[in-house]
């Protein structure tokens, strides 16, 4: 057939429609693009609520990678990097998804309900659930208003399993919830789609709250509101890791939303200023104000690094740090590894080269409750070189150590006529370094001091004695010393 004649015919098809009267028309039209609307406007809804859940599962798979960072369990980190990647993956394609393109799932009805908090990820109970599940956590509802689900009431509910949860192969699942008495239309209904399709309008996070400062580095005790300072969105915290800058504020008050295409790309929001900072996970942010503390970054300087196997070994260090490191020699990358000997000396297998010990640094925003001493000792600079000589070795360096420690800290220490001094000893700086060596050291002595100069040791307000152990040396032997100068007005 000629394309002259197809069209002709097309033509005549047309006239004939209208021929048929407005009325005709109108009524089937008029229902079929209210279908098409609705039909649009709920894989919009299930997209979003994808997007959400999948959000969720980066964040718990991140969470356990860190844990398991803290364990040095690096063959269950690389199965959860590798899961980690997928969910990543799977994100950036629902991202870029249109909403017509998207599969709605098979509907579900149901009598649920949730516990005492209705939000998002809140459990979704089933009635005769099993203990093998099905297991239902929310991605999102209808409307948005998670409110609409009163605590442990039983209701029927119609909804959509968007994406699996992983819950050790159990059935589990995110949900989208359309419709709860038996209905949709009770909390979807056209009014709402057709708000949303005209308007483009996105699901997001609203974020909001007030930032403080410490008035005092030490003992901080003193809170005032913070006028500048810069809100980041960060896609992790590995080192080296640059963030999107949201809000360059002058005042202490924020108030603003996350895109749900924001909520898919990052992960983390840091507030940064001049006085410290402050990084929290975007899953963790609750509905309520929020009430921002910056806390000053301290350079945890100089740790050394002391292998002495017993006999001449290859050994593997791994570092797991939950703040920023500076720098490092030799170089670290994933590890070092070394052939370390029982006198101390170390070859860098990476670059064939020597060294006495292993060197890294870092700066960490530890909380405020680091700072909070109960003990210490109070130290006059005469009194510097004796005082370590004699704790260090109660503590179970050697000689070679001290001396090390001691050339390293003194020049510090001698800019005040007195010190405060307090030392952490095999606590992991406070949870936030952790070494782990294979084969694993029989003995640790991990050493880091604090210290601030003070204007007098003979007020009657100073802490006590600080208790110091004595760790004794046997077997494969890893030492570890540093610090950090805690100062009046900033941290070194």
């Amino acid at each position: 057939m000629k394309k002259s004649v197809v069209w002709q015919c097309v033509a005549l098809f047309v006239l004939f429609a209208l021929a048929m009267g407005p009325a005709c028309y109108a009524e089937g039209s008029k229902q079929d693009i209210s279908d098409v609307v609705q039909q649009i406007g709920l894989k919009k809804q299930c997209l979003s609520a994808t997007i959400t859940a999948i959000n969720l599962e980066i964040d718990r798979h991140q969470g356990w990678i860190d844990f398991r960072s803290q364990q040095g369990d690096q063959k269950k980190i690389a199965e959860l990097q590798e899961k980690l990647d997928v969910l990543k993956v799977d994100l950036e394609k629902h991202l870029a998804m249109n909403a017509e393109d998207y599969v709605l799932p098979q509907k579900a009805s149901e009598v649920a309900w949730v516990g005492d908090h209705s939000e998002k990820n809140a459990v979704l109970y089933i009635e005769n659930m099993s203990k093998s599940g099905p297991w239902y956590h929310l991605a999102g509802i209808a409307g948005g208003d998670y409110a609409m689900l009163q605590p442990n009431t039983k209701t029927q509910m119609s909804f959509y399993p968007v994406y699996p949860r992983s819950y050790w192969g159990m059935n589990s699942a995110y949900v989208y919830v359309s419709g709860i008495n038996g209905s949709d239309t009770n909390i979807t209904n056209g009014d709402i789609l057709n708000k949303e399709l005209d308007q483009q309008s996105v699901q997001g996070k609203k974020i909001r709250g007030e930032v403080f400062m410490s008035q005092h580095m030490w003992p901080f005790n003193d809170l005032v509101t913070c006028e500048d300072y810069q809100i980041y969105l960060l896609k992790d915290i590995k080192p080296g890791s640059k963030g999107e800058l949201k809000v360059d504020s002058k005042k202490s008050s924020f108030d603003f939303t996350l895109s749900e295409e924001e909520l898919g790309k990052y992960s983390y929001i840091e507030f940064v200023s001049k006085n410290g900072n402050k990084t929290m996970m975007v899953s963790e942010i609750k509905d309520d104000a929020l009430k921002i503390i910056l806390e000053p970054q301290v350079i945890v300087k100089k740790p050394a690094i002391y292998l002495y196997p017993p006999q001449k070994s290859q050994i593997e260090i791994t570092h797991n740090f939950k703040g920023k490191i500076l720098n490092t020699y030799p170089s670290y990358t994933d590890n070092w590894t070394v052939i370390a000997e029982p006198n101390g000396n170390l070859l860098n297998v990476k670059d064939s080269r020597y060294y006495k010990y292993l060197f890294w640094d870092g700066v960490y925003a530890f909380p405020s409750e680091h700072y909070q001493f109960k003990s210490g000792f109070y130290i006059k600079k005469e009194d510097y070189v004796s005082f370590l000589q004699d704790k260090l070795e109660i503590i179970g360096l050697n000689e070679n150590e001290i001396n090390d420690f001691i050339v390293y800290w003194l020049p510090a220490m001698s800019n005040h006529n007195y010190c405060f001094i307090h030392f952490r000893i095999n606590d992991n700086i406070d949870g936030s370094s952790v070494l782990e060596t294979k084969p694993a050291a029989d003995t640790k002595i991990r050493v880091f001091m604090e210290f601030s100069g003070v204007d007098s040791i003979t007020s009657a307000s100073n802490l006590p004695e600080q208790f110091l152990p004595s760790v004794v040396r046997t077997g494969f032997t890893l030492v570890e010393w540093g610090g950090a100068e805690i100062g009046n007005s900033k941290f070194e």
